[in-house]
């Protein structure tokens, strides 16, 4: 399932390699770009996509991204706690992600249990994406050492 979901996030020809999945999180190498993902909770309220977090590990580079359940306002706050930690995401149709603070969010990542995006859909509804972060960080590391 989580192979799918990187299959559909990336636009790259060559299938991903999966390198290892860890309690939900999954590490892939696509080139020399490698990720850490997983797909939110389910929940009981209605969807227009299925959502996903992911951790881009390039080099030089980690970039925090989410493919959202629901497409947002186009004036949506898009904010995003993991833990008691609270970050303010950009976002635009069914994507939202860190600009400035992605080693802050990747650190919080790291050391918390769960994360909740929180956000307004284009029909001015507000709706959650809900993760655990267990397994997280051996994924972030894993797809790490996978793209030395």
């Amino acid at each position: 399932m989580l192979l799918a979901t990187l299959a559909t996030a990336t636009a790259a020809s060559a299938q991903p390699e999966a390198v290892s999945v860890h309690s939900g999180w999954g590490a892939f190498r696509d080139g020399r770009t490698c990720y850490a993902i997983a797909m939110a909770e389910p929940s009981p309220y209605s969807r227009e996509r299925q959502p996903f977090a992911n951790i881009t590990v390039a080099p030089g580079a980690e970039r925090f991204t989410m493919r959202l359940s629901r497409t947002l306002a186009r004036d949506a706050i898009v904010t995003l706690d993991v833990g008691n930690r609270r970050f303010r995401l950009e976002g635009g149709g069914d994507s939202a992600w860190g600009k400035d603070d992605n080693a802050a969010i990747i650190a919080a990542i790291r050391n918390r249990d769960t994360m909740t995006l929180g956000a307004r859909d284009s029909q001015g509804r507000f709706f959650r994406d809900a993760y655990k972060l267990t397994g997280a960080p051996t994924a972030i590391d894993s797809a790490i050492v996978a793209c030395r």
